[in-house]
């Protein structure tokens, strides 16, 4: 990481969700040494971009002008992925400079025509095609060049993916060739000098060829002869080559610039005797090699993976500098207002022409607290540091969670304004479209003082809402970095929790060693919850009592109290967004307790799981309630729905298991008769029909598993909020730490194997709860399992219920003879619906 950062001079964003290599970037004075460099960009995508900089000083400001519209040329789709490009009189007659763009299937020689001021707003420029060579395999890179010295043209040569070598005397194909010991296609430079092509081979070897021994090998028949070229010379660099670059350095000299994984090699034109050679002590991803003259300097730059610029002069370091971004190809060019400037492109699409400024840009770390302290506090927190410290003195480089928390900081923001969601759940009623569409925008903010390596972050939210992108990589963070993502709803299932999980893992530069880094926000209620009149029937019940007075809804759920609620100050009614079931709150006038009820009993998990944390927050009394029959026999009914839908999918793949071997063996039947030549039909057989319809049958019973694997995910979400609910019941009920462990139990997420899912994994883990709970013998205990075998009969999930309730029975102490029934009607609710 470097102490400066470059200046930036010009600045654009070459399209949207488009890709691009270091082979994307093209700087050539298209219109004449007189108007100065052209900045030419392709993607992958196929859209060429073509770029005349006029950024020049205001003195006003004393700041570049910048980047304007009048700067872009020509945008034009080519209609295919652009893989390479280059300049040159390609043209045969003319000494005009013409644009070589290398497709997935063509090679197209553009001619750029240039209108001076036919337009108010400045000049205008056509594209026209001139001519173009259909390839016959997929091409990886360009190269062009007067081969075989010739004098005012330029040719071309295509490299193809496997290393096969397409020669075009501009407008006439020439000949082909397939150079030996190639896996892949390698760099390949063309030195105009010594008429010879510089690349690399997979043996890590440079290798020469001269371009007269390469037409005379491509012109023969090698029928029975040599089928490879031999090299003319070759050195062992003794490394993968990343690119090669050749410059001249005077009259009688030039230098083949080589970049190495580990290494920067400077050799002479005869690739057999080396000028220099520098150690990299990082990873490099592009380089450029150019002369500043009358001086005749050989200057290199190279962009690190930490996207630092690195400035050489032979093998000295002249001076290193940050830019802000990371960039696949660098460049240097010169504009009309400013000569050498550093031209940059990233892989998405960012281009800069920037310069090397002097102004130095630190980066302060934040306090780690800024809070007051407690002295006496500080001094009993340093001597249980001091302990700690000294019992894990031989533990090494262990760091505080404070240190990792000051090593990156995480901070997002979570907007409260929804927005209109064009993905996700769409329903077709016409009623609530706009509230069941919408989705929220979060911001992830990453701020470190040190270089952190492979930093991944994991955006983590419930069903039903999912992550527009879940998952971020940042190959180097060196100060600061902001992720932005959106959050919207995919199913019409109830919503379970509203934490948005942002997990980070990180690697550093100097130890090495992987971090890993959680913190947790909240989805805006608005998102799961909108205000509703209350019902009076109800399914299930929950009934919560404090210790303390009845908190008001009002100061409870601010967000979601309206005129309904002001009406019924006792009464709130929440209906979900996505499923349209509806909660009930309602608060006792003469008993403090609170009454959750609803005809879905999967809907009131979010609700008392926000009514709990609230109330905590609010209140500081102690909470109690009771465990009613039908929470058990919401939770059995959704273990019974699960389990069925994972015995259809098995039974699904099953037969499809069954027909595919069936298919197998008609296909060997068919083979094998049309070996024999039958003289029998071979309609008359049967086999065809057979065929036909053990196709369909396994193409009906594809779609029936789709349908109930989704089932099965449903169910599985059931399963989980059920589970969710009677844990968020028990959890007022018991100790810290019997909780911890039945929910660690059977408080986990399904998962869609097929082997082992939650039935067996919750099987073992409740039979060592209960006999880590038992105070009597465990011989009556059924034997801890050593190996996890899947759930296939009755039998066996008969006795997951039952460990269940054993479970459930042991650890709640409160039950419904010491407690309120659950039935029991609270005077407010009695005298609501009266």
């Amino acid at each position: 990481m470097s102490l400066f950062k470059t200046k930036e001079w010009w600045r654009t964003q070459c399209g949207v969700n488009e890709s691009f290599d270091r082979r994307s970037l093209l700087v050539a004075p298209l219109f004449g040494v007189d108007r100065k460099d052209i900045v030419i960009v392709g993607s992958h995508s196929g859209c060429l971009r073509i770029y005349s900089p006029l950024s020049q000083w205001i003195d006003e400001t004393k700041l570049p002008s910048g980047y304007k519209s009048t700067d872009l040329i020509i945008e034009t789709q080519i209609g295919d992925c652009i893989v390479d490009m280059k300049t040159g009189k390609f043209v045969s007659g003319s000494q005009d400079t013409r644009l070589a763009i290398l497709t997935s299937t063509k090679l197209i020689i553009y001619s750029i025509v240039l209108n001076q001021g036919s337009v108010e707003y400045g000049d205008r420029c056509d594209l026209e095609a001139v001519y173009e060579h259909l390839l016959s395999r997929f091409p990886a890179s360009l190269t062009t060049g007067p081969f075989g010295g010739v004098r005012g043209r330029d040719f071309l040569c295509v490299q193809c993916l496997d290393s096969t070598l397409l020669f075009y005397e501009q407008e006439t194909p020439t000949f082909s060739l397939v150079l030996g010991n190639r896996l892949l296609p390698e760099p390949i430079v063309y030195v105009s000098r010594n008429d010879v092509f510089v690349t690399s081979s997979s043996s890590w070897s440079l290798e020469c060829y001269r371009y007269k021994s390469m037409a005379e090998f491509g012109s023969k028949d090698h029928s029975e002869g040599p089928k490879n070229l031999e090299p003319d010379w070759s050195y062992n660099i003794g490394e993968a080559v990343l690119d090669i670059d050749a410059v001249t350095l005077s009259s009688f000299e030039v230098g083949i610039l080589v970049l190495g994984e580990k290494n920067l090699y400077c050799l002479k034109d005869n690739c057999v005797s080396l000028n220099y050679a520098k150690r990299l002590e990082y990873k490099a991803l592009c380089f450029q090699a150019y002369v500043i003259e009358p001086d005749g300097k050989l200057m290199v730059l190279v962009i690190a993976d930490t996207s630092t610029l690195m400035i050489y002069e032979g093998t000295t370091l002249k001076w290193s500098a940050q830019l802000p971004l990371t960039p696949v190809a660098v460049t240097r060019a010169h504009f009309q207002h400013l000569d050498g400037v550093i031209v940059v492109l990233s892989e998405e699409g960012q281009l800069e022409a920037c310069y090397l400024g002097s102004e130095p840009s630190l980066f302060i770390a934040p306090p780690l607290h800024r809070r007051g302290y407690d002295y006496v506090a500080a001094e009993d927190e340093l001597t249980e540091l001091r302990k700690l410290a000294k019992r894990n003195k031989t533990s090494g480089n262990q760091l505080t969670d404070v240190t990792m928390d000051a090593e990156l900081i995480i901070s997002v923001t979570v907007s409260l304004d929804l927005e209109p969601c064009s993905r996700g759940n769409r329903d077709d009623s016409k009623d609530d479209t706009d509230s069941r569409n919408l989705m929220c925008r979060i911001t992830v903010e990453l701020s470190t003082y040190t270089t952190l390596r492979d930093v991944q972050v994991c955006v983590d939210v419930s069903k039903p809402f999912v992550a527009e992108k879940d998952c971020h990589v940042i190959s180097n963070l060196c100060d600061r970095h902001v992720l932005r993502t959106m959050i919207y709803a995919t199913a019409d299932l109830p919503a379970l929790s509203s934490d948005v999980r942002i997990t980070a893992s990180y690697e550093t530069a100097d130890r090495g060693s992987l971090r890993v880094l959680q913190k947790t926000a909240q989805l805006p209620l608005k998102m799961m919850l909108r205000a509703c009149p209350p019902e009076n029937t109800s399914t299930f019940t929950a009934t919560i009592k404090c210790s303390e007075p009845l908190v008001a809804f009002n100061q409870l759920f601010p967000e979601l109290t309206g005129d309904a609620q002001r009406q019924n100050w006792n009464m709130l009614g929440l209906q979900h967004v996505q499923t349209n079931s509806v909660v009930t709150i309602i608060s006792g006038s003469t008993s403090n307790r609170y009454r959750v009820q609803s005809n879905d009993g999967l809907s009131m998990t979010l609700v008392i799981q926000q009514l709990l944390n609230r109330l905590k927050d609010k209140a500081t009394g102690n909470f109690t309630t009771t465990i009613a029959q039908n929470h058990i026999q919401l939770v059995q009914s959704q273990m019974e729905a699960h389990f069925r839908s994972r015995q259809e999918a098995d039974r699904i793949a099953n037969e499809i298991g069954l027909l595919s071997t069936q298919l197998r063996n008609i296909e060997r039947r068919l083979l094998r008769a049309m070996r024999e030549r039958n003289t029998r039909s071979l309609a008359a057989t049967g086999l065809p029909f057979l065929l036909e319809s053990t196709y369909r049958a396994i193409f009906a019973l594809l779609d029936d598993l789709a349908i109930a694997r989704a089932e099965r995910e449903r169910t599985g979400h059931g399963l989980r909020c059920a589970m969710r609910l009677l844990l968020l019941l028990l959890r007022l009920n018991v100790n810290d730490d019997k909780y911890t462990m039945l929910e660690a139990a059977i408080g986990f997420e399904p998962q869609l194997r097929d082997e082992l899912d939650w039935e067996e994994i919750a099987d073992a883990s409740l039979s060592a709860f209960l006999r880590s709970t038992s105070r009597k013998s465990t011989s009556h205990l059924d034997a801890m399992p050593t190996t996890l075998s899947k759930m296939t009969s009755v039998k066996e999930f008969a006795k997951l219920k039952k460990r269940l309730i054993h479970a459930i029975e042991r650890l709640d102490s409160y039950r419904e003879t010491t407690n309120i029934p659950e039935n029991e009607q609270l005077e407010t609710g009695d005298r609501a619906f009266s």
